[in-house]
């Protein structure tokens, strides 16, 4: 990436929290700023990186490790 970029990766509500995700990791690697943020209320961080100019990417619930019954 050239420019820095701010990239806010959105996560699902029922999504289980996470520190990190694959693509955020991706995106730090080529010099971005990136933040992982709920999809839930209360929405005020949300909307305060959106005004601070964050990309808002929301992350596709199938991204989720998948549950296995072994």
């Amino acid at each position: 990436m050239n420019d820095a970029r701010k990239v806010l990766l959105l996560q699902d509500r029922e999504a289980p929290p996470a520190d990190t995700h694959a693509l955020g990791d991706a995106l730090r690697r080529q010099g971005a700023q990136v933040r992982l943020l709920p999809l839930a209320p209360p929405y005020d961080k949300l909307l305060d990186a959106l005004a601070d100019g964050w990309l808002p990417v929301l992350l596709n619930p199938s991204d989720r490790p998948k549950e296995t019954d072994e």
